[in-house]
């Protein structure tokens, strides 16, 4: 005799009520496997096609910071598909999770551009992190008539083992460019600059296009946007 359990709406209740977490976690497990594929196929520009930057900042909205740098990217770089921003949360040794996240972005050599804050600056700078901009602002590249640089020199420096102290190792060279000189960080993209400097990395793969992008960036924050 084969017993066959009629479907109404009492077995479908029963059904549901204790088989419910199966299609929970067929759910789950269905979003996230789309989410790998998707992650592992979405299509990713070139290193040369795309600009990214890490900023310091506790006060500026995302959306605000990407409309502009996109605004540049379009204007002034259109064959760039992607400029990509990440904000840094805190600064300096004596914050040890923003300090440990810094040094993990820097030691996987992650981003283009670097807006850092003086201790953080002048740290990765002696370190030998960032480009030496100073050629370039004689070539003509970087337009930094005005702005005075002097902060922005830093002196490269190693661990003398037998010593076990940090020694000068070089000259001092312009490593970052000091934004406080800029105002439109704040009034347009309320970035509080006053304390803050851009640098590229030696690691960037894009100089051309990073060095066009910063020059841009310079020129636009020399004063804020005209009120409408």
């Amino acid at each position: 005799m084969q017993l066959r359990t009629p479907i109404n709406r009492d077995t479908i209740r029963h059904h549901i009520q204790y088989n419910a977490w199966k299609y929970v976690v067929l759910a789950v497990v269905s979003v996230f496997l789309w989410d790998m594929v998707y992650t592992t196929t979405a299509y990713r520009p070139p290193q040369d096609k795309r600009i990214d930057i890490y900023i310091q900042t506790g006060t500026a909205e995302a959306e605000v910071v990407d409309h502009a740098f996109d605004e540049i990217r379009t204007q002034a770089l259109p064959e760039i598909e992607l400029v990509n921003t990440a904000f840094l949360i805190g600064g300096g040794q004596a914050d040890m999770y923003a300090a440990q996240q810094l040094m993990t972005y820097i030691m996987a050599r992650e981003g283009d551009l670097y807006f850092l804050r003086s201790e953080d600056f002048k740290r990765y700078a002696s370190q030998g992190v960032f480009i030496d901009l100073e050629p370039l602002v004689d070539q003509g590249v970087l337009n930094t008539e005005g702005i005075d640089l002097t902060s922005g020199f830093v002196a490269m420096q190693e661990y003398d083992e037998d010593t076990q102290q940090m020694v000068t190792t070089s000259s001092r060279r312009l490593y970052g460019i000091p934004a406080g000189s800029l105002p439109g960080f704040a009034a347009n993209l309320n970035i509080d600059s006053r304390d803050l400097y851009l640098s590229a990395t030696v690691y960037n793969e894009n100089d051309d296009n990073v060095m066009r992008f910063l020059n841009e960036l310079i020129s636009r924050m020399r004063a804020p946007a005209p009120s409408t």
